[in-house]
């Protein structure tokens, strides 16, 4: 009896003893988009139902925590996985930035179209060829339709031209990721009665 109970002592205690070299664990890093929940429906000033339409849509803005002591930059990414409006591809592709710089803890609403922005960073062209934020567009009567943002957390800025291709860039950001968060919207279009 007794060696039984010793024996379990010294389980707790070297389960306890390998918790404590481990030490306290990071915070992982973490995307929020304050203008919906995660998993959430996207407001309509987001997505190509915006008043106006898709040259009135504005992004929503990003905030993130926890970025890695080891991130130099950051890239952001936005796909539709199952808005296949291309039908050469399984994932369609709507904003790509990256080379934000490692400071930088939000992009604020309504960011800017173009290759170059003022901050360094860099945008990718859509798959509708818009160079920025390209917004959702479910299809009417699709039901509900998933978009991922996802943030890169990266070791370094790719170095890259600005017309670099959204191979390229996922390319140079292959082994540099150290951390990353995705943040899920949907978007649902009934069909006009």
């Amino acid at each position: 009896m007794r060696v039984r109970c010793l024996v379990v002592v010294m389980l707790v205690l070297g389960s306890a003893a390998a918790g404590a070299q481990r030490g306290p664990q990071t915070p992982r890093l973490r995307l929020t988009i304050p203008s919906f929940s995660d998993a959430g429906p996207i407001p309509l000033p987001f997505t190509c139902y915006a008043d106006g339409g898709i040259e009135k849509a504005i992004t929503p803005a990003l905030r993130w925590a926890n970025a890695p002591a080891t991130a130099r930059s950051f890239a952001v990414i936005l796909t539709g996985p199952e808005n296949h409006r291309k039908g050469s591809h399984t994932v369609a592709f709507f904003w790509g930035r990256w080379n934000i710089p490692a400071g930088t803890a939000q992009l604020a609403e309504g960011q800017p179209r173009g290759a170059e922005l003022p901050d360094g960073s860099r945008q990718l062209p859509s798959d509708d060829g818009i160079m920025g934020y390209d917004p959702p567009c479910a299809p009417a009567g699709a039901g509900p339709i998933h978009y991922q943002f996802k943030l890169y957390a990266l070791d370094q800025m790719l170095p890259l031209p600005a017309n670099a291709t959204r191979e390229a860039v996922m390319q140079a950001m292959d082994g540099h990721i150290v951390g990353a968060s995705v943040y899920y919207g949907t978007l649902e279009r009934l069909p006009q009665r």
